[in-house]
């Protein structure tokens, strides 16, 4: 059974989830049953990623939980948020010029792939990682800027209005490259020396479950061993199943191009 000072239920994430949730029934319009679904998911994944033991053993615990928690915030939350916005809402919100600005700003590629692979390897800067484990208010801007670099690399792959969208093969040649980016970042975690996150090579036991943790086999070696191939083989998994689904976008294309007759270099009834 899982010790119940691991789950942190008092925190205020609770309300960030409240207050997402309200403002999506208040002016979400048209979503069907399947964007309900990717919009409740996501807001579970963002309180699971605080509230449950990834949160708590990411605190300055475990590299590993640490890890997954990043990659909830960076990769899971911010797909459910994009997959859950209708295309009758969004074509209403990005219609005028400056929100239509910043849909075309964050359809730009390069900015999105640089925040999303980007956001990683700056956040594991060894000193920087450790800072923002051990001071709230640097943690908090870290959390927030891993969901909104999140929501920029989504943007060009899943954004409601087509017109923000990669195309297919563009879109395939970007996750691929992004999963390459993983990949490297993954590699250095696992087979570094101990000092990635140098927090977590000495951590301080305030719940008093280091004992347990170590006896267990799980050290701060074997632990940064984990969270690098934690860094390695989720995320490349999560982005082929977003090529598959590219994969299929590409195809359906295709079928619904118009069709010619044969021996004709013209359509067929023209």
């Amino acid at each position: 059974m899982i010790d119940s000072n691991l789950w942190s239920w008092m925190s205020p994430v609770w309300v960030l989830v409240t207050i997402l949730l309200l403002l999506y029934v208040r002016f979400v319009r048209g979503g069907s049953h399947l964007q309900w679904v990717a919009c409740l998911v996501g807001l579970f994944v963002l309180a699971m990623a605080f509230v449950s033991p990834i949160g708590v053993l990411a605190g300055g615990y475990l590299f590993s939980a640490h890890m997954v928690q990043h990659l909830l915030l960076l990769l899971v939350v911010p797909a459910c948020i994009v997959l859950s916005l209708p295309r009758e809402t969004a074509e209403r919100w990005f219609q005028k010029g400056p929100v239509n600005q910043l849909g075309k700003w964050l359809a730009v590629p390069m900015l999105g792939w640089t925040g999303g692979v980007g956001a990683m390897w700056f956040w594991h800067v060894p000193w920087l990682c450790s800072a923002a484990t051990q001071h709230t208010g640097l943690g908090v801007v870290r959390d927030v800027s891993l969901v909104a670099a999140g929501l920029a690399f989504w943007w060009p792959i899943y954004a409601p209005c087509d017109r923000y969208r990669l195309p297919p093969l563009s879109g395939m040649t970007y996750l691929f490259s992004a999963c390459l980016g993983c990949t490297l970042l993954g590699i250095y975690i696992t087979f570094a020396p101990l000092s990635v996150c140098p927090v977590f090579a000495n951590p301080v036991d305030r719940l008093g479950i280091l004992t347990s943790l170590y006896s267990a086999g799980f050290t701060p070696g074997i632990d940064q061993h984990v969270g690098g191939l934690i860094m390695w083989v989720p995320p490349c998994i999560l982005y082929t199943c977003a090529i598959i689904s590219l994969l299929g976008r590409w195809y359906s294309s295709i079928d619904a191009a118009p069709t010619y007759a044969t021996g004709s270099s013209t359509p067929s009834g023209a």
